[in-house]
């Protein structure tokens, strides 16, 4: 069964090549959400900006409204969350002896 897979950060650099994969390699939809700051470049998602099963929403994923408003028009099975500035590293620890 196909899914639709929302991305954070899709524009970036992880981001975009997740979303390329999946719509290169996938029978499923990706959902990019990105602020599109420095990090973000829409350039990197050329090669698929025209395919039916992608859809680019210029989102803060701090602003709960929007957010609230692409999950209830998405609908979105699964999240992938790699959204740079949401500081995805601190979630990792390094513990040095």
């Amino acid at each position: 069964m196909n899914k639709k897979i929302l991305i954070t950060g899709g524009a970036g650099f992880i981001g975009s090549a997740v979303i390329r994969h999946i719509i290169d390699n996938t029978g499923h939809s990706a959902i990019n959400v990105d602020k599109l700051i420095y990090a973000g470049n829409l350039e990197s998602l050329e090669s698929i900006k025209n395919d039916v099963r992608y859809t680019f929403e210029q989102v803060d994923i701090c602003d709960t409204n929007e957010i609230k408003r692409v999950f209830n028009e998405q609908q979105p099975d699964i999240v992938m969350h790699l959204a740079a500035e949401s500081h995805v590293d601190r979630s990792i620890r390094v513990i040095n002896n």
